[in-house]
């Protein structure tokens, strides 16, 4: 802790208004601070340490960031928040769909649900689901915007691997920061629907209007979006990145590709593959009209929205988009875990996951084009720290995750 290594880091990762306190106060600790390009003084220590050391960086070391002209290719929720967080530092946004409205993707599936996949072991796949979650929902509750809602999701333990994992979490986390564990007859009465079984609540995790949240990020005065334009190339010449759109070229300094699945036609990707989902439109009922937040078992049940709750989802190898009633059944069988109420299914609406082998997205720059996909169903939890990370490349800040989840997500792993 107290090495050359972790305060030159310290150091690199200074700006002019950076400061530091330790209660430590050893000659090896101020040496290796002075070595490092710190300055520092002795104050009165904490409690019964006589002394503690104050200190700044000696020189500003991060460099004022240069506002760019990024083109964002993908309208979803990853690039919406990416692009929403570029424009937040400065920078100069063209967004680019190729459909003629902003989200139509799988992104576009009416709700979302934001909440964690957690493991009781220590990886990196584990610490991003984790501090994704967190970090999505804080950014969420930022935004002040009337698409998130904060209600809490219900993991239910409908099966055996379900409640195997749920109490291993349980024997991992003992405490209720993070979630709490749910009696079947509790859990019902917080639903304020009668439910089969019992499970773990997350009260920060919630469900988004995906299209309305999109559109909140979007508004930013530094955003263009430029709908109905599909990116047919992107070619690099060293200092910018010429891009074809529409047979129109356009310059940019950055660009990031964000278009899930159809990221294939611009960059291949090994271990990126498609997955179909299909979702159910419920009508609601005096059944089910006060359900209060989101169930998720082996599929998930949302509250009302817009007059209807989502149900869903598939997971097929089917490449068509239209609705099939066969997965309409198998969403329906889905929901027996949950309740036993029956449901009037009254629509639905395809989309396809872009999906990779360790379930991670890929994060990261591959020939020059900054990479921000594969999220399968979980775009809503990952998309805001995979944002932040692409980001902070851009920028050449400091990234917001560990050094070892910065490699498992490495947009060429897989190559």
């Amino acid at each position: 802790m107290w090495s050359k290594e972790i305060f030159k880091q310290m150091y690199l990762s200074s700006h002019g208004d950076t400061t530091f306190s330790t209660f430590t106060s050893a000659r090896l600790i101020k040496n290796n601070l002075e070595e490092s390009g710190f300055v520092y003084e002795l104050d009165k220590g904490f409690s019964n340490k006589r002394h503690m050391l104050k200190g700044k960086a000696l020189s500003t070391n991060v460099k004022e960031v240069s506002k760019k002209k990024i083109a964002v290719i993908g309208s979803g929720i990853a690039g919406s928040t990416l692009a929403y967080k570029l424009a937040q530092r400065g920078h100069r946004i063209d967004v680019y769909e190729q459909n003629d409205e902003l989200c139509s993707g799988v992104s576009g599936n009416g709700v979302l649900i934001t909440y964690p996949r957690l493991s009781a072991f220590d990886s990196p796949y584990a610490r991003f689901c984790l501090h994704s979650f967190l970090f999505a929902s804080s950014f969420y509750d930022s935004l002040n915007s009337n698409a998130w809602y904060k209600s809490g999701v219900f993991l239910m333990n409908h099966d055996d691997s379900s409640l195997k994992r749920q109490n291993s979490l349980l024997d991992a986390r003992p405490s209720n920061d993070l979630f709490e564990e749910l009696s079947c007859e509790e859990a019902s009465k917080r639903a304020g629907l009668k439910l089969n079984n019992g499970g773990i609540f997350f009260k920060k995790g919630g469900y988004l209007e995906a299209k309305a949240l999109c559109q909140d990020l979007l508004s930013h005065k530094n955003i263009n979006l430029i709908l109905s334009s599909r990116v047919e190339k992107i070619e690099a010449d060293g200092k910018n990145l010429t891009l074809v759109s529409e047979g129109e070229i356009s310059e940019y300094e950055e660009v990031c590709l964000c278009a899930g699945y159809a990221s294939e036609n611009l960059l291949n990707f090994p271990g990126l593959s498609s997955k179909r989902g299909q979702i159910s439109y419920v009508d609601s009922s005096k059944d089910f009209e006060k359900l209060n937040f989101p169930i998720c078992a082996s599929g998930y049940f949302s509250p009302r929205v817009k007059g209807s709750h989502v149900l869903g989802s598939s997971y097929s190898e089917v490449t068509n988009d239209i609705v099939l009633e066969d997965e309409h059944t198998s969403n329906k069988e889905k929901l027996k875990a949950i309740h036993d109420f029956k449901v009037n299914i009254v629509d639905g609406n395809v989309g396809f996951r872009a999906v990779t082998k360790d379930r991670l997205p890929l994060i990261g720059i591959n020939k020059g084009i900054y990479v921000n996909t594969g999220h399968g169903s979980r775009g809503s939890t990952s998309s805001p720290l995979c944002a932040e990370i692409i980001a902070d490349l851009i920028d050449g800040r400091p990234l917001p995750a560990d050094h070892e989840v910065v490699i498992a997500l490495d947009a060429n792993r897989f190559n």
